[in-house]
């Protein structure tokens, strides 16, 4: 299966507070930059923390893109025909780690069956006030249930979600990745209240970069000139893979320090991005 391209270039972007404006909505602008790129023949991919279950609530089938790329990289699809193209899980031994750990510090969890339906899970709290995993919750209703002590959660999960407020976000993440050296923990803001922390924890073969190298390897395109433009701090792996890196001017302030700023996400930032880039690359 090839990808839908007429040249190698290809351009990676976070889908929530990058390409879709505050209302989830795309503006028409990003999407004639979008069209733009797919008549130039360069491939389109969208790299998000959602599920597919979550991206189908905000993609549609004429949605200008070419590759989706789910849970921050543990499901690569193709988006027309939609087709799963490569899935990863955790062990079962680095779940059942990853579980103790949690447990251990006492943060409210949940654990995703494998892609693709990793919109489904279980889940464990620990009594404390956690309004953002509630809201997770009823979010969700229907396609979860308690893990109770006794229980072992599904074979081959996607990944475990802790969901914490925000309290020390940064002392927390370290602390999760010193306990899980064999595992990609991911900080992230909630895409719910916009404040709260979450840590995705993964394999380690499992991140934005790891999916764009994957695509790049596996449909011939050139990393080396490709354009990521991001948001959040789970992106981060992704920006500092790219040699051309952009970030949406609501991003948090150490990544628009660390990554040029483009405009705001609510003001078409991912167009400028890309004019710029294609600029560069003339």
């Amino acid at each position: 299966m090839n990808a839908p391209r007429h040249n190698q270039s290809v351009v990676f972007t976070d889908l929530d507070g990058t390409l879709l404006g505050p209302g989830q909505e795309l503006c028409g602008r990003n999407r004639a930059t979008l069209e733009h790129l797919g008549t130039l023949g360069i491939t389109r991919v969208v790299v998000t923390g959602r599920s597919l279950f979550s991206c189908d609530r905000v993609l549609n089938d004429a949605f200008p893109i070419d590759l989706l790329v789910t849970s921050s990289g543990a499901g690569i699809f193709s988006f027309r025909p939609r087709k799963l193209l490569r899935q990863f899980a955790l062990e079962n031994a680095e779940m059942t780690h990853a579980i103790e750990v949690l447990e251990a510090l006492q943060l409210d969890f949940m654990v995703h069956d494998p892609v693709p339906d990793n919109h489904r899970f279980r889940w464990r709290r620990f009594g404390c006030a956690n309004p953002d995993f509630d809201r997770r919750l009823s979010l969700y209703a229907g396609h979860h249930q308690m893990l109770n002590p006794d229980s072992v959660p599904v074979s081959g999960a996607a990944q475990l979600l802790a969901i914490a407020p925000l309290e020390n976000p940064s002392a927390v993440h370290d602390e999760l990745a010193e306990r899980l050296p064999n595992l990609n923990v991911v900080r992230t803001t909630s895409p719910l209240d916009h404040r709260s922390a979450w840590y995705e924890i993964f394999p380690k073969t499992v991140g934005k970069s790891h999916a764009a190298q994957w695509i790049c390897h596996h449909f011939g395109l050139d990393a080396a000139t490709a354009l990521a433009v991001g948001n959040d701090f789970n992106d981060l792996d992704m920006l500092r893979w790219a040699n051309t890196a952009r970030v949406v001017g609501n991003a948090p302030e150490p990544l628009s320090q660390e990554f040029q700023p483009v405009a705001d996400h609510s003001e078409s930032g991912f167009s400028d991005a890309v004019a710029e880039w294609l600029v560069d690359s003339a």
